[in-house]
């Protein structure tokens, strides 16, 4: 398998997320920055590709999860916590309380780190709906379609070039994190008239039928629909 050569391309990139973790080493006593939120510019700008060695990404990527963690998400990309790299991380377990609050019946699937990943859309595996929501869109959620299925290409945190086919969950999460890279948001994918509030969905049973679509009112957070 391939492994990320031992080049930094934008070591100032890096460099500020090792300031963000060189007053720790160890995962229970990381510092976890802030969430950069929907409207700043660093969190809407592409982020920029890195190259360099595994050893050196270490520290960075635990800081990673363990914020993706911290704030209850099932995914995090680097720039939500202020680091401009095109690198994600995602997964859930029995762990993730906060994350299983936030989506009610998720299943379980591994954490996996992403560096400069691609991703391709399988076309015959066709599309869905979801009610997405983002940590750094607080207290909403959009109605977004995305395809079903996908091939992702990447490196790993062992910087070993890693390709996998995805499919549901995995699939939505690493669309919506790989949108991040490029400086999107999801209400920018979101049909238009469905960013609705977090508690709304708690009376969601007393919606009108076609509110805010047909399959937008009668699908849960959490669950997917073949209907707009």
């Amino acid at each position: 398998a391939a492994r990320l050569p031992c080049i930094t391309r934008s070591s100032s990139i890096t460099s500020s997320c090792r300031r963000m973790t060189s007053s720790s080493t160890t995962p229970d006593l990381l510092q976890i920055p802030p969430l950069v939120l929907i409207g700043d510019k660093e969190l809407m700008t592409p982020c920029e590709t890195i190259e360099l060695d595994p050893n050196n990404l270490k520290g960075c990527l635990e800081m990673l999860k363990q914020s993706q963690k911290h704030y209850g998400g099932i995914g995090i990309a680097a720039c939500q916590v202020g680091w401009r790299a095109r690198v994600f991380c995602m997964g859930i377990d029995e762990s993730d309380a906060a994350a299983k609050d936030r989506y009610p019946g998720a299943p379980d699937f591994p954490y996996q780190i992403w560096i400069n990943p691609t991703i391709e859309a399988t076309p015959e595996k066709g599309t869905s709906w979801f009610w997405e929501g983002c940590l750094s869109v607080p207290g909403m959620r959009g109605w977004v379609e995305r395809p079903n299925a996908i091939k992702i290409c990447g490196w790993n945190e062992n910087g070993v070039h890693v390709e996998a086919e995805l499919d549901g969950l995995p699939a939505r999460v690493a669309q919506h994190e790989f949108d991040h890279l490029d400086g999107i948001l999801f209400p920018q994918r979101a049909l238009h008239g469905t960013l609705l509030p977090v508690p709304a969905f708690q009376a969601q049973e007393n919606w009108d039928d076609d509110f805010p679509t047909h399959g937008a009112r009668k699908t849960k957070p959490g669950s997917f629909s073949l209907e707009k």
